[in-house]
C-alpha cells in the first residue's frame, strides 16, 4: 500500500476515519438526493426507480429493457418490473423489435412525457439546493474526478 493514498484507505492496524473515506460520502450523497427526491416525488406516485427509467427513456427514446437495465445499473428482472409497472400506469409502452423479436423496446406515452417534464422540474430543485454553495467550475471538477475514478475501476 502506498502512504500517498492511506489516508483514504482502509488500512488494517491504523485509526481508519470513516469521513476520510470518498465513498462513504459518494453514498451518503446519494441516499440523501434519492430521499429528498423521492419525498418530493410522492405526489405524483412515483419513487426513485421509476423516476430513473422514466428519464432514461425520454434521453434513449425506444430503449431496449436491457439499454435500461444497464444505465440504471439494475438487474434485468427489476428493471423488468418495473417497466410493467409504469406500462400498467400508463406511462411507458412496450414492443417487440422488428429485427430481433427477443428484444423489448420501450418507449414513453404522452403522459410518460409529461411527468418527465413534472419530475426534471421537481428534481431540479432537490439538485439545485444540493448545490448551493459550490461554484460551477467546483461542481465540474468534481463530475472530472468522478469520471477519472470510474475509468480506473473500469
Amino acid at each position: 500500500m502506498t502512504k500517498k493514498y492511506s489516508k483514504f484507505l482502509l488500512a488494517s492496524g491504523e485509526a481508519f476515519n470513516l469521513e476520510d473515506f470518498p465513498y462513504y460520502w459518494i453514498t451518503q450523497v446519494h441516499a440523501q438526493c434519492v430521499k429528498n427526491e423521492d419525498h418530493a416525488l410522492k405526489k405524483y406516485g412515483l419513487d426513485n426507480s421509476r423516476r430513473r427509467i422514466l428519464l432514461a427513456l425520454k434521453s434513449k427514446p425506444h430503449a431496449s429493457v436491457s439499454d435500461l437495465s444497464e444505465m440504471m445499473v439494475s438487474k434485468m428482472s427489476t428493471t423488468t418490473k418495473i417497466i410493467y409497472r409504469l406500462k400498467d400506469e400508463g406511462l411507458v409502452e412496450t414492443y417487440s423489435c422488428e429485427e430481433d423479436a427477443r428484444i423489448t423496446r420501450v418507449v414513453l406515452t404522452e403522459k410518460g412525457n409529461q411527468m418527465t417534464h413534472k419530475i426534471k422540474d421537481l428534481s431540479n430543485i432537490v439538485l439545485e439546493q444540493s448545490y448551493e454553495g459550490l461554484t460551477p467550475l467546483q461542481i465540474e471538477k468534481m463530475i472530472e474526478s468522478l469520471k477519472h475514478i470510474f475509468k480506473n475501476l473500469s
